[in-house]
């Protein structure tokens, strides 16, 4: 039994390393679309006020969608010269509603958004291989999901801030199933 609450101590601990890489690239990646347009932005083609235009940041970001009301509002894409990418729905300058968001190093979130942040039913694919789909609340899996590492061990159940939190069960590719009851990403009781 004690080995089980270490391996699984494990694939937790996992989750929350490869979580964090994931969000502090997102923080850095926001800063334009949540700001008003400001000084060195600049409409670079179209109608940026109400209508299809693109913008350009002094940062070196790129939107180009639609506009309203002289904000981001409605779809569009915008590129960061890292690489990332969100490709969906803006409301008041802020990701809000469907899209996807690729990430520079190949990670791909594709789901809902509020205020710039993941909120509501999506699926985070890392490129090594792990799959979570689920309820997200700003920007952390909390709610019901399924987390699925590239090896094959899989997590279905309740998560709160980002940890296996509530009622769960992992499953071992051998078809090993333990049931219980996690806390802050450790086993506390099984069922």
């Amino acid at each position: 039994m004690k080995l089980k609450r270490f391996i699984i101590s494990l694939f937790a601990l996992s989750v929350t390393i490869s979580f964090a890489a994931c969000s502090s690239e997102q923080k850095k990646e926001d800063s334009p679309v949540v700001k008003a347009f400001g000084s060195g932005v600049a409409c670079v083609e179209g109608d940026c006020l109400n209508g299809k235009g693109k913008i350009k940041f002094p940062t070196g970001e790129e939107y180009n969608g639609d506009f309203k009301n002289n904000k981001i509002e409605g779809a569009g894409v915008i590129l960061w010269p890292s690489g990332a990418k969100y490709e969906g729905t803006f409301q008041e300058n802020q990701k809000s509603g469907q899209g996807i968001y690729t990430y520079p190093n190949g990670d791909v979130y594709s789901g809902e958004f509020k205020d710039n942040k993941r909120n509501g039913k999506g699926e985070y694919k890392w490129k090594n291989g792990d799959v979570y789909s689920g309820q997200w609340k700003d920007g952390l899996m909390d709610g019901e999901g399924t987390y699925t590492w590239a090896e094959g061990v899989k997590y279905t159940g309740q998560w709160k801030e980002g940890k296996l939190n509530g009622k769960g069960s992992i499953i071992w590719p051998d078809k090993t199933r333990v049931d219980g009851i996690f806390e802050n990403n450790r086993l506390v009781s099984e069922q």
